[in-house]
């Protein structure tokens, strides 16, 4: 995310010279949960057309699981990474003071701006 993106974040926040810090982390944690969250749907989708194609070709129960075990692993690796990025912004909260409504409009903005990128490609 560029300067020009931060930018942004910070006008539609308005916020403080002394959070301008802390706010640019935490929209970097909720700019990379975004693009995590992104990789979950699309593996969740692979997920369900690949239990379809097997069960099209009539497969097994255990065999569709042991074709498929491995996306269960990368879905479940992902949302660890989920996680502790949002560990990471409980954190910088707890240290620094930051209310969960800024937070939400961090994330807010973060998304706003995403789209908006996701427009203009």
């Amino acid at each position: 995310m560029d300067g020009s993106f931060w930018e942004k974040i910070k006008k539609g926040l308005q916020i403080s010279a002394e959070k301008t810090k802390e706010f640019a982390e935490i929209a970097n944690i909720k700019g990379a949960i975004l693009i995590l969250e992104n990789k979950k749907g699309g593996k969740l989708k692979e997920l369900g057309t690949k239990v379809y194609d097997f069960y099209k070709q009539g497969k097994t129960k255990d065999e569709i699981f042991e074709a498929i075990n491995s996306i269960f692993e990368e879905i479940k690796k992902i949302e660890n990474e989920i996680k502790e990025r949002e560990e990471e912004i409980e954190k910088i909260k707890s240290q620094k003071d930051i209310k969960d409504e800024e937070v939400k409009k961090i994330e807010e903005e973060v998304k706003k701006e995403v789209k908006e990128e996701e427009k203009e490609q």
